[in-house]
Parts: C-alpha cells; structure tokens; sequence
C-alpha cells in the first residue's frame, strides 16, 4: 500500500505541475465549507468534492483503479470530476459580493485575476500549440495527404505516422487507421505495424506485410524516410501514388480504386524523383 499511495501522490503532483490552481481550488472549498449556506452548493461543490479527492487517494480504490478499469498513466482524470473552474468563480463571486463598496469590489477582483494568470502559463508559449493554417484548426500536411487518399462514396484503411494520428480522422472520417492515438502510449498498444512504419531504416517487407495482414490500402511515409530489405516497397505490391507535403504516398496495387487513382495522380509524378532505398540481402 505505501508503493500506491506513493504514486497516487505523485500523480497529484504531476497534475497540478507547477501551477497554483489545486491551492486555489482547495482555498476556494475551504472558504465555501465555512460560509455556504443553501445545502445543493454544499454538495455539490463541497462534499462531492471532497469526497472525490478522498476516493482518489484512498489506496484500495487507487490500486483497484490502475489495476483492473484504469490505467496509471490515465488515473488522474479522476480529478477531472472536479468542477474547478466552477467552484472558484462561484466563490469569488460570493466573496465579492459581501464587499460594500463598488471600488473595492473591482480592486478585489482585478487582483485575483492576476492571481489566476500568475497561476498558470500562457498557453501559445507551448511548443506544441500553433498558429491554425486552414478552417480545421489541423495541419496542412494532414489536410492535403487525407484529400489524397479520401475516395468517394467508399471507406479506405491506412497506415499513417505517429505525428498524423490525432488529426486525421478528425478531417476525413471515411479513412480508418490501422493503429490510432493509443500506439503512441506506452503500454496501451503492441501493434507490429506501428513499430516497423517507426523504424529507421523501415523494413520494406515488414511494412508491406503487416499492412497486407490488416487490409491497409494506403501507406503514408515520411518524404526521404530510408527504406531497407531485399526488394523496394514497390515490389511488394504497394506503388508510390504521389508526395504532398513531405509525405510519400503509396497505394496497394490489388485495392479495386488503385488504378483510378493511379491515372489521377500520374501526371503529378517526379520524373526525378528517389526513393531513400538501401538494398540488404
């Protein structure tokens, strides 16, 4: 048990990193615990919570959880049960709406207002947040392959890289995946495709086949990605269709659509173009 109280703890602190927020929220409970009176505000934004945070560390639940319905990469969404942003505007509400004058009032607010920002980041600062390129707030490089493989009125499957996953089916609903988010989390999925399209060098028969065992019908590379094995992806049956965007595109030759799309895409190809083929024997 100490083992899992021990983790339980530091998934807490993982959560909270290095805001103040958790703080925030606990004083915001504490101070609804002493001056709320209606009984609904109470449980909802005392008791309940309260008791969430209790059920979150307590180590036969915790351990029962990351065991058996949950995993401990995923345990702290738990927390998200919590109404956080609720319960601390309906107390800063409360708060000051028991100051007498309107001055203080707006002085009061403003400083918590800096309170909050001081207690996070501002979220363009992370590296991973953008500017949108297109309407669908996705990244073009996803937009322009899927448009590729989309085929009217039908279904396509694919095998796309890591980076492509969690934006993909959110464009074009009608190309299923191979392997979806859960392949990029440790633990959560063992899938062979996943791991030979993440190679370096990618295995050309290892790709091929596994692709061909899970019916995939598109397989998506990063442009100059080396390929190694005894024949190139082409002999294989898969053939290159086209590159947007720094991606190459191959297609599987026996797939009904394959030669309509072939026409359509032939008079893009590169006459100059290599393929990063490394031969091995």
């Amino acid at each position: 048990m100490g083992e899992i109280m021990k983790r339980t703890l530091t998934i807490y602190q993982n959560y909270g990193g290095d805001s103040t927020m958790t703080v925030i929220v606990a004083a915001a409970i504490l101070y609804l615990w002493v001056t709320e009176e209606k009984k609904e505000i109470r449980i909802l934004f005392v008791h309940l919570t309260a008791g969430i945070t209790a059920l979150f560390f307590f180590p036969l639940f915790a351990y029962a959880a990351m065991h058996f319905f949950l995993d401990s990469q995923v345990y702290y969404r738990l927390l998200w049960l919590v109404p956080m942003g609720m319960i601390v505007s309906y107390a800063l509400a409360r708060a000051v709406s028991k100051i007498e004058t309107r001055r203080k009032r707006i002085v009061i607010s403003g400083v918590f207002v800096l309170l909050l920002m001081q207690s996070g980041s501002l979220v363009y600062r992370n590296p991973l947040v953008t500017r949108a390129e297109n309407l669908y707030h996705l990244p073009q490089s996803v937009i322009s392959a899927a448009d590729v493989m989309h085929v009217e009125g039908r279904d396509v499957k694919a095998v796309v890289p890591g980076e492509m996953l969690q934006f993909i089916r959110q464009y074009d609903a009608s190309i299923h995946l191979a392997y979806g988010r859960d392949a990029l989390i440790d633990g959560w999925s063992n899938n062979p495709l996943y791991e030979a399209m993440e190679a370096n060098p990618v295995r050309s028969f290892a790709i091929t086949d596994y692709a061909k065992q899970q019916g995939v019908e598109y397989i998506v590379l990063r442009a100059g990605t080396p390929i190694a094995g005894g024949k190139p992806i082409g002999k294989y049956e898969f053939s290159y269709l086209t590159t947007v965007d720094n991606y190459d595109i191959y297609i599987y030759d026996r797939a009904v659509f394959a030669e309509e799309k072939k026409r359509e895409y032939a008079s893009l190809a590169d006459p100059d173009r290599e393929e990063n083929y490394i031969q091995t024997e």
